[in-house]
């Protein structure tokens, strides 16, 4: 998913000495989950699962509040703001799943900051708030996110389980919506970094094989998992964008250079030999250059690998990794007739987007600390292809 500013839109032990010392900060793991977008549609180290139902939406619950009331929201790469519907947002006013009952709170702090974010699905009207927002056992307190009183287009009636409540973006704190109206705040990553919770201010991204029903992948905050992915991490500099005269750091942009289909020998060059791209677990497609392609159904048996070339910049050398081109196709029946899509979609670039049916195949590892992105092949189960009902998607 871009970042509304685009107007489009990976224990230390105790130490004694007279007294006993706390923890050093590690990373921690948080489990994914993955359901289609029929309910929202947009445009130590610890590690947290991610949910996995249908194939093309990333989750992870979230906990807010006091009590933690918890709350299912999109892990996505593509934005910086964590935002949820509020309880006065009502299926009258586009709001059709669980809600964030922000009176039950007495923590909560309602700021009056508008937050009005356009997407291109459509656009969600609430305002900035401060509470304690917990992922796992970690937990940060006044965490700045926005509460969506009405929502237009972008949520729908739930057809899986779980349902999409809202967002975590996961990108800088520039890229953040109130950075419109000079209101910059620390997105819920930096708040785990700056209290000590974890080491480095940093996570590793595991999103799995599109296949594989009882894993979708894992998040580790603070770190990387060396066990999910073969080889070692490449690394490319992340890149600042420019809006409205301002240079800062919005998305997670790297420069892309090339896609070539090694059995045909064929490649496609972005323009100019290269352009900015945007690593996003937000976006359902891998766009190169919003319309889908129907291709045959014998590519999810496919062979072929499509190697994507990344060009050496800033001293940082070039990177090539593959992704097998039937990780890029989803098929779909309706009990009757069956269909596959390819996950690529043409969009007005750049920068341009490679999506989560591209970053399954990797190990991503974003480094807030130095301004760069891990990449690596990701090790993944080799689970049996199969149809979607198309029902998840409707």
């Amino acid at each position: 998913m871009r970042s509304p500013l685009l107007y489009f839109s990976g224990i230390g032990g105790f130490l004694l000495f007279g007294i006993q010392a706390l923890p050093a900060p590690r990373s921690f793991s948080v489990p994914l989950k993955r359901s289609s977008t029929s309910s929202l549609v947009k445009r130590g180290v610890a590690s947290h699962s991610l949910w996995n139902e249908a194939p093309l939406t990333y989750l992870i619950d979230v906990n807010i509040g006091t009590p933690a009331q918890t709350i299912t929201v999109v892990f996505d790469t593509g934005s910086a703001d964590l935002w949820v519907p509020s309880a006065s947002c009502t299926t009258a006013n586009g709001c059709m799943g669980k809600t964030f009952d922000h009176t039950k709170s007495p923590t909560l702090v309602n700021l009056t900051i508008p937050f009005n974010i356009q997407y291109g699905s459509g656009y969600d009207n609430g305002s900035y708030v401060t509470d304690v927002v917990s992922i796992g056992n970690f937990t940060v307190g006044d965490q700045t996110l926005a509460l969506v009183y009405s929502a237009f287009n972008t949520i729908q009636p739930a057809k899986s389980t779980p349902y999409v409540d809202g967002i975590l973006g996961m990108s800088w704190d520039t890229g953040v919506y109130g950075a419109r109206h000079n209101f910059i705040y620390p997105p819920f990553i930096y708040g785990l970094y700056s209290t000590g919770q974890i080491p480095t201010m940093s996570f590793g991204m595991h999103l799995g094989n599109v296949y594989s029903k009882a894993y979708a992948g894992t998040v580790t905050f603070g770190g990387y998992n060396t066990t999910q992915f073969t080889g070692n991490l490449q690394y490319l500099p992340a890149q600042p964008e420019t809006y409205h005269n301002i240079t800062s750091f919005v998305h997670w942009t790297v420069y892309g250079q090339s896609f070539k289909l090694q059995q045909s020998n064929t490649t496609h060059e972005f323009e100019d030999g290269s352009a900015l791209v945007l690593l996003d677990s937000g976006d359902n497609f891998l766009s190169p250059d919003n319309t889908s392609y129907i291709v045959s159904c014998d590519l999810l048996n496919s062979t072929e690998m499509i190697n994507v070339v990344f060009p050496s910049v800033e001293g940082y050398a070039a990177v090539t990794l593959q992704t097998p081109v039937k990780d890029l196709i989803i098929g779909y029946t309706d009990g009757v007739n069956y269909t596959c899509e390819l996950g690529l979609a043409a969009v007005g670039g750049p920068p341009y987007i490679l999506g989560d049916v591209f970053l399954r195949s990797w190990y991503a590892y974003y480094d807030f600390t130095n301004k760069q992105v891990g990449l690596a092949q990701a090790l993944n189960s080799n689970d049996t292809q199969y149809y979607y009902n198309i029902s998840d998607f409707q």
